[in-house]
């Protein structure tokens, strides 16, 4: 059952990320910070083909403004359902900071660091990611796993906000299996009208083949209520995967 944990989550992901946790619909992760004194969070639910899973998501987050204004503090997780095979979870937390704000026309520059706690439903070798759950050489496994990460962040803005890029580039520690697991991503935001943005992607780990994701970020009401989706691929064996994702995200 290992391949059924192959597939990059998005963390961050951040992700991841998690993926690392990225701005949703991304998996790579942007120089950027929720305001201060402010809240978000984002919640989503993923399906996935090739190897049959469905993720479910939800990450608030929080910036307490004053001398930790330049500082995002990140408590979620999520529940990884395969079929066949028992259900994992995942409990990540998160504190994301900015070395360099954002600007117009500009660059900006930011730096992830996190633990997860990933218990794993079936006997699997697996561990969490910035940008996903990957299968790790060892002895299988359902014992909780504690792992640190971390990610840095470049943002780069163009023509008047109108493209603006992003990459990334980090590692994971699998204290299990006393190894190291690197992660990249690069990512761009397209914008189409001042509610519509399009982004595109590609994002992996130092083992596997990279992933693809392409997708839409609609602002029902302006820096506040988001509506995203996404459509990814990884050509991965024994099974290619195929995904979508569904997702909202709300700032206040």
């Amino acid at each position: 059952m290992r391949h059924r944990f192959r597939a990059a989550l998005a963390f961050p992901l951040a992700l991841a990320s998690a993926a690392a946790l990225a701005a949703r619909p991304f998996n790579t992760d942007d120089a950027r910070i929720v305001d201060p004194d402010g809240w978000q969070i984002e919640s989503y639910v993923k399906g996935q083909r090739g190897s049959r899973q469905t993720e479910f998501w939800f990450l608030p987050a929080r910036n307490f403004g004053g001398e930790l204004d330049r500082f995002e503090f990140t408590l979620g997780g999520s529940l990884v359902d395969p079929d066949p095979g028992g259900r994992s979870n995942l409990l990540l937390a998160q504190v994301k900071t900015l070395l360099k704000p954002l600007t117009t026309n500009g660059a900006g520059f930011a730096l992830t660091v996190g633990l997860s706690r990933l218990k794993p439903g079936a006997t699997v070798e697996v561990v969490e990611t910035p940008f996903g759950v990957t299968t790790v050489p060892g002895e299988s496994s359902t014992s909780t796993q504690y792992n640190p990460y971390l990610n840095a962040i470049a943002s780069v803005s163009a023509f008047d906000d109108a493209v603006v890029l992003h990459f990334n580039g980090g590692a994971t520690r699998n204290t299990a299996a006393d190894r190291t697991i690197g992660n990249w991503g690069v990512g761009a935001e397209l914008a189409v009208t001042d509610r519509v943005i399009g982004i595109a992607e590609t994002y992996g780990l130092s083992q596997g083949k990279p992933a693809y994701q392409t997708g839409i970020r609609f602002w029902a009401i302006p820096a506040r209520w988001q509506i995203d989706g996404t459509y990814g691929w990884q050509h991965a064996s024994p099974a290619n995967l195929r995904w979508i994702s569904l997702g909202v995200r709300i700032l206040w």
